[in-house]
């Protein structure tokens, strides 16, 4: 009698399916200028639905986010947040007039905050020239990317979470799932983990914006440096990954 074998893109599918059972859906990326607004919970998460329109205010405000959460938690982005939000700093033209050393100011609890306050000033010019924020276009992977401050991770946060389009968000809590179910190997690069997700999902933004959101809850909850496996809703799947 054969032995069942599972593929990479059915465990893949699987994974995902046994977070959303898990956890519910995420409600990502949250908002803190829309707390308590109509779809949005207390903290700015807007879980389960998909047909908030974002305002260009908001757009920015999560590319803000995408680049003050850069070695650091969320936890902190959100009170440096709050702290922009209270001094209307949600426009690319505020923060490329703020002075550098007030801007810095602002940001201090995000860390590195000396160098994403430049961070946030090349970033809010690009957008600014291109004006895509305004005219509702999408930006360049590629125009991201040549800017400073932006990886290929942020970059995708930034078009998967502001602009709805569908590309899978590599982090660190990603590479260490696919690492404990030998998916990939340790030197794998961000591309090759990327185009594991794109061959074995359906090329699909609320997809994706799920799947990364469940991957950081879990890896919060139970997939940590050490991980906590008592009770984890992928120990069965974990168990069969590592057995073949």
């Amino acid at each position: 009698m054969k032995k069942s074998v599972i593929t990479t893109e059915k465990l893949i599918n699987n994974i995902y399916k046994c977070l959303l059972q898990a956890y519910g859906p995420q409600g990502w990326w949250p908002l803190k200028s829309n707390v308590f607004r109509t779809g949005y919970d207390s903290d700015g998460y807007h879980k389960g639905d998909y047909s908030l329109a974002l305002k260009p205010v908001q757009r920015y405000e999560i590319v803000l986010g995408a680049i003050l959460t850069q070695n650091t938690s969320w936890n902190n982005v959100g009170k440096v947040l709050d702290i922009l939000i209270a001094n209307k700093y949600l426009d690319p033209k505020t923060i490329i007039n703020c002075k550098l050393p007030k801007l810095a100011n602002m940001i201090r609890t995000s860390g590195y905050y000396n160098q994403k306050a430049r961070k946030l000033k090349h970033v809010s010019q690009l957008f600014f020239n291109h004006k895509w924020l305004k005219n509702g276009t999408v930006p360049s992977r590629t125009l991201l990317l040549a800017t400073w401050g932006i990886g290929p991770e942020t970059a995708d946060s930034i078009l998967l979470y502001a602009f709805g389009q569908p590309e899978f968000v590599i982090d660190a809590y990603t590479k260490r799932l696919l690492l404990r179910f030998k998916l990939i190997k340790q030197d794998y690069n961000y591309n090759i983990i990327q185009d594991l997700f794109y061959s074995s999902l359906a090329r699909d933004y609320k997809i994706f914006n799920e799947y990364h959101a469940l991957i950081v809850k879990h890896a919060k909850v139970h997939c940590r440096k050490a991980p906590l496996c008592q009770d984890c809703p992928l120990m069965d799947l974990c168990v069969y990954s590592n057995k073949k």
